[in-house]
């Protein structure tokens, strides 16, 4: 039974479902002017910390003297500036405002080590001058808690009147070399036609009639000679056909066409 006292809600007219509805409908027409919802924003990464930055500088040509300050060296080469964790600009930065620095430091040091060489001895001032510089390592600047490092490589060259001097000496060089390398092939070919006498006596020594090869004329020994060379006939055409395009004149170029005559080399002894 009903309490009459508390009687039940009555339903909605149908007045208000009417408004309901054109309620929700409206939300849905002002959501559609509207757009979606923005997206949250998520804040970025942090930037990860650079790694080893290098940047290179060409080395200003600097002037040493030699022992005896009459003549000079020249020093040129490339400064290596390295950093950990700075950037590309910082770095940039830094090399500009040591750059200077390191001129004088590397000029110090190339003048300290150039006054005990010769003047002509480039090479020899070149070595020292790079193992002072390996012995001292890098050079290290700082700058608000900024570092950075640096090294030198370097080249030497030599004065120019000092140059003028040497220069007929190392001609002589060169032409002396030419000489022995050209001596040298010439030996080795007197060895490979020693060789092979050596081995066609021998085949005459061996054959059936010894004794008849000490009663052979030039003809008779030249054609045994033409017979045992004919074996190697079709080896040596392509390298005489080579010789016969060959400048007279042109020694060298005959002496190396020679070494590719089999048998020419003599034999190597055993290690």
């Amino acid at each position: 039974m009903t309490d009459p006292k508390n009687p039940p809600p009555a339903a909605p007219g149908w007045w208000r479902r009417l408004g309901i509805r054109l309620a929700a409908l409206w939300k849905r027409l002002l959501a559609g002017f509207r757009g979606p919802d923005p997206v949250p924003s998520v804040p970025p990464r942090p930037p990860t910390p650079p790694g080893r930055q290098t940047e290179r500088r060409s080395i200003t040509a600097l002037t040493v003297p030699a022992r005896g300050f009459a003549f000079h060296f020249e020093v040129s080469g490339t400064f290596v500036w390295t950093t950990d964790g700075l950037e590309r600009y910082a770095l940039h930065s830094l090399v500009e405002r040591f750059l200077p620095y390191a001129h004088s430091y590397l000029k110090e040091i190339a003048t300290d080590v150039a006054r005990g060489v010769e003047a002509h001895r480039g090479g020899d001032f070149e070595n020292r001058l790079r193992e002072r510089l390996d012995r001292v390592g890098e050079w290290k600047y700082q700058r608000r808690g900024q570092e950075v490092a640096c090294r030198a490589h370097v080249r030497v060259d030599l004065d120019q009147r000092v140059q003028q001097h040497v220069r007929p000496f190392w001609e002589r060089l060169i032409t002396l070399d030419y000489e022995r390398d050209v001596a040298a092939r010439r030996a080795r070919n007197v060895a490979g036609v020693s060789s092979q006498w050596a081995v066609i006596l021998q085949k005459l020594l061996d054959g059936p009639m010894p004794g008849g090869a000490a009663a052979m004329t030039d003809d008779q020994l030249a054609s045994v000679v033409r017979g045992l060379l004919e074996e190697r006939a079709a080896d040596l055409d392509p390298v005489w056909e080579a010789l016969r395009g060959v400048d007279p004149q042109n020694e060298y170029a005959r002496e190396g066409y020679f070494d590719l005559i089999p048998g020419s080399r003599p034999p190597q002894s055993p290690a």
